[in-house]
């Protein structure tokens, strides 16, 4: 089972669904609440993105198991120890203003997500990504589409993806670092 979500086939996903969000905003969301919620549960992160469902409507339900799948793959990637996590935004085939605007979308329910809790940390580096962070959330999304643009654009679309993995790290460090004293000896 591939780990991979694809963007295009999932964009439609809350279109039936009672939500202000964009897919890209709820996977914001639900990153930055994976990283402030040690055991976050499905219901924790729709509760926050949906204001109701209807399992009975065959839309919603649809919908509903297409979120689950996102849930669970994106949790899957955000402890994949080969820091295989990717951003769900507009990939590189559609115009930069595209990819641009869910980026930013992405920015700001990830910063929503961590918002949903108090942040308890005092590391420099992650407190810095959190501020970039905020400062691309704000960005304008109208850039022309030429080649320098979408160098510039991958590679924030790059400090995102790696500082929001970063973030996760320092708010949750991983428990497969942790070297027992017992085993040294």
């Amino acid at each position: 089972m591939s780990n991979k979500l694809n963007f295009d086939q999932l964009k439609t996903t809350l279109h039936h669904l009672n939500t202000d969000d964009t897919l890209s905003s709820a996977h914001g969301i639900l990153c930055g609440f994976a990283c402030i919620k040690p055991n976050l549960g499905l219901d924790d992160w729709l509760n926050e993105v949906l204001v109701s469902i209807n399992l009975n409507n065959l839309n919603e339900k649809s919908a509903h198991e297409k979120l689950a799948q996102i849930f669970n793959k994106t949790l899957s990637q955000l402890s994949d120890e080969t820091l295989d996590f990717q951003l769900l935004i507009a990939n590189d085939e559609k115009k930069l203003c595209i990819q641009a605007s869910t980026l930013i979308q992405w920015c700001q329910g990830y910063l929503a997500g961590l918002g949903l809790q108090k942040i308890s940390t005092t590391d420099e580096e992650a407190l810095e990504i959190i501020k970039d962070l905020y400062e691309i959330s704000r960005l304008d999304a109208d850039l022309l589409d030429n080649e320098k643009n979408a160098q510039d654009l991958n590679e924030i679309i790059e400090f995102v993806r790696m500082g929001a993995l970063l973030i996760q790290e320092t708010l949750q460090p991983s428990k497969q670092d942790y070297i027992s004293p017992e085993i040294l000896h």
